[in-house]
């Protein structure tokens, strides 16, 4: 029986594999620009079969050379008030409470059993 299963792991590899290259695949052709369509421009015939076929240029387009862009002066941050956080932490308090009193409660039980144990 482990040759049936070794058959179907080699198989589901081989397909996952097969995914991967096509995914890559996609990821790395050019698509080209798009060019907006006016719905009156559009028919049923269109609709049914409307693959566009582009072709990608011999040189991709170069990016005009710009200046830097200006420093962008950003307003100082102002600290938050203990009020204007306080509503997002509600619950804080409870829960270190609760997680402290488990924490002694697992420490005083740990030393219980070594004296019992040990």
């Amino acid at each position: 029986m482990t040759k049936k299963s070794r058959r179907v792991a080699s198989r589901q590899a081989a397909i996952s594999k097969e995914r991967k290259r096509r995914k890559q695949a996609r990821a790395h052709t050019w698509q080209g620009p798009v060019a907006p369509v006016k719905p009156a421009d559009v028919t049923a015939a269109d609709t049914e079969v409307a693959l566009p076929t582009m072709t990608p240029p011999a040189t991709p387009p170069e990016a005009p050379l710009a200046a830097p862009p200006e420093p962008v002066a950003r307003p100082e941050v102002q600290p938050a008030s203990a009020r204007a956080i306080a509503p997002r932490y509600q619950y804080v308090i409870a829960e270190i409470r609760r997680i402290g009193i488990l924490a002694g409660a697992m420490v005083v039980i740990l030393i219980i059993l070594t004296f019992v144990l040990g």
